[in-house]
């Protein structure tokens, strides 16, 4: 009776420790599903973002397919105020487009269904009564 009372209790602690290990794996498992992998992100948008000492800031952005982009803006009512810059970007944690110009600065943007929203510099969303004015909308 021994001899089977500890290979039932061998059994159960095989048993819990097996469980146990699938769990843990389980846990350790990525969540697959990101906005990268979701959403078509490649193509062209735009939008007049606020300015401080302008109209506004008529811009486009357009994500390549080889991880290049460029952007156009336009700053409204200012003469010679048209600028386009170049450069790559990268996906980041896959759901915050980084766009690095060709100088090295960076632009950070939530990639969402259809649009992008613009990022503060440390990457949080932009808030307040003029955060929807921080959205690039996908062009047709």
């Amino acid at each position: 009776m021994r001899k089977f009372s500890i290979l039932l209790f061998a059994l159960i602690a095989i048993v819990l420790i097996s469980c146990n290990n699938a769990k843990q794996k389980n846990a350790e498992a990525p969540d697959m599903h990101t906005s990268e992998m979701a959403l078509d992100f490649h193509g062209t948008y735009e939008g007049t973002l606020p300015c401080a000492d302008c109209e506004g800031i008529k811009t486009q952005l357009t994500i390549k397919d080889d991880n290049t982009f460029v952007l156009v803006s336009d700053y409204l009512g200012e003469e010679d105020a048209k600028f386009e810059d170049k450069g790559t970007y990268f996906i980041e944690n896959g759901e915050i487009l980084v766009a690095q110009d060709e100088d090295g600065e960076q632009k950070y943007y939530k990639l969402q269904e259809g649009s992008l929203a613009q990022l503060d510099t440390n990457k949080k969303p932009i808030e307040g009564d003029m955060a929807p004015l921080y959205v690039l909308t996908k062009a047709q």
